[in-house]
């Protein structure tokens, strides 16, 4: 979502919001990933907040979709939970679905919480 109102027609035209160059709505929308701008991963609640630990938190949708009993077992298919975007739900090892969410509402303090920005 743009920060001011873009004026469209239509004619063909293409919006590329993950270059920077035009401003998003909110404060820091984005994150970096390799020089392109993408939205923030792990909301496996889709509820308008990233959060790692606590009540409502977007890790155990995780456990529960491999199975609490069997954390380390790999479910294929593109779930809320698949945070990666990767078509694996992981909740251990490498390249797991757990551990963006807690890079992403800041890894010093995992009780942080980003949330959604909507007008």
């Amino acid at each position: 979502m743009t920060a001011d109102p873009v004026r469209v027609s239509v004619a063909l035209r293409e919006y590329d919001l993950s270059d920077g160059s035009e401003p998003i709505y909110g404060t820091a929308p984005t994150q970096d990933v390799n020089g392109i701008q993408a939205l923030w991963m792990g909301n496996a609640l889709r509820d308008g907040t990233l959060k790692y630990t606590g009540t409502g938190n977007d890790r155990d949708p995780i456990l529960v979709r491999v199975g609490g009993a069997t954390p380390n077992q790999v479910v294929p298919g593109y779930y809320p939970e698949d945070a990666t975007m990767d078509g694996l739900v992981k909740y251990t090892g490498p390249a797991n679905d757990r551990d963006p969410i807690l890079v992403n509402v800041g890894s010093t303090s995992p009780n942080h919480v980003r949330i959604e920005q909507l007008p």
